[in-house]
């Protein structure tokens, strides 16, 4: 389509100039062969040269390329450095994919705590699953030290967020006085968010204790 093409030519020609964050839509011009030929190992190589210049989606994008083995052979151990490189700049998704990578021991030893403060950062920019993670590991005791009133916390945040699972949890913290003065008028608040989202097992909590779940 003549829009696509102007719109990828208009990238190429600033791109040229120096612009890193044109280089990095060039990119994805060629990831996704908007306006161009779709080429995946042009698309790795324009996300390269933004990120050379320190553009935090060419950086996030690089990684991706590597997890992946988008335009260039699959590496983990590359994936990870490249994430981290974003990370550092405060792009949420790097966080979770090196706090990922920590976690499972995907291109980096396994480090549970340094799992947890990295999905902690993604948490703190409203990132719903890593706050869910948080709460898991406080609950667990899984790379930081246990504390229910900390767990109770950030499974509210997710549950705030519109998170089923997290507002049962919520909702089951309340009834049962978990980490949390007991409340069942407000735990069972939380619990009926998760039913009307069809979330199961807050239903079968709710028929076993004999409680109105519709």
């Amino acid at each position: 389509m003549p829009k696509e093409r102007n719109k990828a030519d208009a990238y190429r020609k600033k791109a040229y100039e120096g612009d890193a964050k044109s280089m990095n839509n060039l990119g994805v011009c060629y990831e996704r062969g908007y306006g161009v030929k779709m080429n995946l190992e042009m698309a790795f190589e324009w996300y390269m040269k933004a990120a050379q210049l320190d553009d935090v989606y060419g950086c996030f994008n690089v990684g991706e390329c590597y997890y992946h083995g988008k335009g260039v052979e699959q590496s983990h151990e590359h994936a990870f450095e490249w994430y981290m490189r974003a990370a550092n700049k405060g792009d949420m998704q790097s966080q979770v994919n090196v706090a990922n990578a920590y976690y499972l021991g995907s291109g980096v030893a396994v480090d549970h705590y340094k799992a947890f403060l990295w999905y902690r950062e993604a948490a703190f920019q409203g990132h719903i699953l890593s706050q869910k993670n948080v709460g898991a590991a406080y609950w667990n005791g899984d790379g930081v030290e246990k504390n229910l009133e900390e767990c109770v916390f950030w499974y509210e945040l997710a549950a705030n967020g519109g998170d089923a699972q997290a507002q049962f949890a919520t909702g089951w913290f309340l009834m049962t006085g978990t980490g949390v003065p007991k409340n069942e008028r407000m735990g069972l608040r939380w619990i009926h968010k998760a039913t009307f989202q069809g979330y199961q097992p807050a239903i079968d909590y709710c028929k076993e204790h004999g409680l109105k779940w519709y």
